[in-house]
C-alpha cells in the first residue's frame, strides 16, 4: 500500500486517524501494529512470517544481551561501547578511543550481539544479495555453480533490519534497555509511517513515545500539513519528472545526445529529492498526527558545496546510521589520515550495496567515498577558498553525475550515457524531442523549490518543521494542494516511490 493510493488516502489513513484518538496509549499501541501489518500484508502477505521471525529473534536476542551481562557495566558505560562488528556503535570518536583495550574481546553478551547482527544481516543478504552474488560466481566460473532463486525482495527489509541492528547493538551499550513488551517492539519495528522507506529511527526515542505521547491540535494540525506538502512533491513534481525520465532511459544509451543526458540527469536529480523527500514529508507527517516524532530525513541536501555536507544533509537518518554503527566503530577518523580515508571508502561502499545488489550502485557508493577521500586529503580546503558560486557548481557536477550512474539499469548503460554527457556526442534522440513547456515550467518550480527558495526564505524553512497554528489563508491553500495532488493522483499511471525498492 502506497501513501498516494486511493484506498490510503480515503479509506486506511481516516480510519487510522479517528480510531487512534479515542483509545488509550496502551490500546492505541496494539491497534497501531495491527494497523501496521494489514498495511504491510496489503502487498507483501508472501513475507509476514519474515517480519515476524524478525521480531522474535531481536525480542529474545536483546533480553539474551541484558540477561549474561548480568551486573557487569554496559559496554557504552564502561568502555565507550568498542566496536566488534559491523552493527556495534558508538556515537563518538572519543568513546571508541577510551574504551579500546578496556574490553574484554570474547564476552558471552558481545557474542550473543555478534550472533544477532549476523541474523540480521544474514536476512537481508538472502533475500536482497543472493540472486547477485550467485550471478557474480557463475559469471567468474565461467558456468553454472549455483541456480539463482529469483527471489522478490521483501518490502522494507533493508530499513527494518537496520532499525533492529541498531536496537540490538544500544541495548548491547547499554544505552537502552531490552524492551519487555513483544507490543512495544513490534510497533517500534512495524510502525506503517516509517517501515517502508525509514526514516530509520532509534528506540531510545521512539520507545519513549510509544509509551507516552498525546495528540494535540497543534501536533495533528502540523502533522497534517507536512503531509499534504510531501503529497504533493511525490505526485505533482516527481511523478511529472520520472515520466520524462522513464521515456527518455528506455531508449539505447549510445543513441541519446549529451544535451539530452544532462537534460534527464538534472531531471532525475529532482525527481529522486521530491519523491524521497515527499515520502519523508509524508511519514513524519503521519506521525505527528498519530503522537510520534519521527527523525528529520532532509535538510536542503542541494545547498551543499561540499560532499561531506551533502552527505550530512541527505538522507540523514540513513548516514547517521553508518556514522554510528560503522564508521566510528572501524576508528573514525582518530587512527591517521589514510585509515580515515580507508574507513570513508568502506562506508561508502556498504552505502552503494544497502542501496542495491547491483555494480552500479555498487560503483555509485565508491564514486562518493572516492571524493570524500579526496575532500578529506586537500579538495575540501581548496573548495572553502573558492568562490561560492564554484563550489555550487562543483557540487551541482558531483550531484547530478553521481544520480545518472544511480539511476542506469546497469553499470554498462551508466558507463555509456555519462560518456555521451562528458563527450557531449550527438545522439539519434535529443533535449527537443523531450522538452515541453509544461516539463520546463515544472523543472524551474523544481529547481526554486529544491533549496534556493528556502535559502533567501528562511521563514519558509522553518514553517515547514514548527507547530504554530496554521492560518486560514494556509489552511485554504493546503485544501486547494490536496485536492490538486489527488486529481493527479487519479489521473496519472502508477508510479511508486523510487525508494520503495530499496
Amino acid at each position: 500500500m502506497l501513501f498516494s493510493s486511493m484506498i490510503f488516502l480515503w479509506l486506511f489513513l481516516p480510519f487510522v486517524l479517528v480510531v487512534n484518538l479515542v483509545l488509550p496509549i496502551w490500546l492505541s499501541n496494539f491497534f497501531l501494529l495491527a494497523m501496521s501489518f494489514i498495511f504491510y500484508a496489503w502487498g507483501e502477505q508472501e513475507y509476514i512470517w519474515l517480519l515476524l521471525l524478525s521480531l522474535a529473534v531481536n525480542y529474545a536476542g536483546a533480553l539474551g544481551i541484558e540477561a549474561v551481562r548480568g551486573s557487569r557495566p554496559a559496554a557504552g558505560e564502561a568502555a565507550g561501547a568498542a566496536g566488534v562488528t559491523a552493527g556495534t556503535a558508538v556515537s563518538t570518536d572519543s568513546q571508541t578511543a577510551s574504551g579500546a583495550g578496556k574490553h574484554t574481546l570474547f564476552t558471552p553478551d558481545k557474542l550473543l550481539l555478534v550472533l544477532l547482527v549476523a541474523v540480521n544481516l544474514g536476512f537481508l543478504g538472502y533475500f536482497k544479495y543472493f540472486d547477485f552474488l550467485t550471478g557474480l560466481v557463475n559469471k567468474l566460473a565461467g558456468g553454472t555453480v549455483a541456480e539463482p532463486k529469483n527471489l522478490l525482495l521483501p518490502v522494507g527489509i533493508s530499513f527494518y533490519t537496520f532499525q533492529m541492528i541498531s536496537y540490538a547493538a544500544d541495548v548491547y551499550r547499554g544505552t537502552t534497555g531490552a524492551e519487555r513488551n513483544l507490543l512495544n517492539l513490534g510497533l517500534y519495528m512495524s510502525f506503517f509511517p516509517k517501515m517502508i522507506q525509514g526514516p530509520i529511527e532509534r528506540y531510545q526515542g521512539m520507545g519513549a513515545r510509544i509509551r507516552n505521547r498525546h495528540v494535540t491540535p497543534e501536533l495533528f494540525a502540523c502533522g497534517a500539513r507536512r503531509f499534504i506538502y510531501g503529497l504533493g512533491k511525490k505526485v505533482i513534481l516527481a511523478n511529472q519528472f520520472g515520466s520524462v525520465v522513464d521515456k527518455v532511459l528506455a531508449n539505447p544509451m549510445d543513441q541519446i545526445s549529451g544535451g539530452l543526458g544532462w537534460y534527464v540527469g538534472i531531471l532525475y536529480t529532482l525527481q529522486i529529492y521530491f519523491d524521497f523527500s515527499g515520502y519523508s514529508d509524508m511519514a513524519v507527517g503521519l506521525g505527528k498526527m498519530l503522537g510520534f516524532e519521527l527523525t528529520e530525513n532532509f535538510n536542503y541536501p542541494y545547498l551543499a558545496r561540499t560532499v561531506g555536507e551533502f552527505w550530512r544533509r541527505w538522507h540523514i537518518s540513513l548516514s547517521g546510521w553508518f556514522k554510528d554503527y560503522l564508521y566510528i566503530p572501524l576508528g573514525g577518523s582518530r587512527k591517521g589520515t589514510v585509515r580515515t580515508c580507508l574507513n570513508l571508502m568502506i562506508v561508502f561502499l556498504c552505502t552503494g550495496f544497502w542501496h542495491g545488489a547491483g555494480l552500479s550502485f555498487i560503483a555509485w557508493g565508491l564514486y562518493y567515498g572516492v571524493l570524500q577521500a579526496a575532500e578529506r586529503l586537500f579538495l575540501k580546503k581548496r573548495l572553502e577558498h573558492l568562490p561560492g558560486a564554484v563550489s555550487f557548481l562543483y557540487m551541482f557536477f558531483v550531484t547530478v553525475t553521481g544520480w545518472t550512474m544511480f539511476r542506469a539499469d546497469s553499470l554498462t548503460r551508466g558507463i555509456m550515457l555519462l560518456g555521451q554527457m562528458l563527450a557531449m556526442r550527438p545522439g539519434v534522440y535529443d533535449s527537443s524531442m523531450f522538452i515541453t513547456h509544461k516539463t520546463t515550467v515544472f523543472m524551474i518550480i523544481g529547481v526554486l523549490l529544491c533549496g534556493p527558495v528556502q535559502a533567501m526564505a528562511p521563514g519558509v524553512r522553518h514553517h515547514m518543521t514548527d507547530k504554530d497554528g496554521i492560518s486560514l489563508m494556509e489552511g485554504a491553500w493546503l485544501i486547494l494542494l490536496f485536492a490538486y495532488s489527488i486529481a493527479v493522483a487519479v489521473g496519472s499511471t502508477y508510479n511508486p516511490f523510487i525508494y520503495f525498492r530499496f
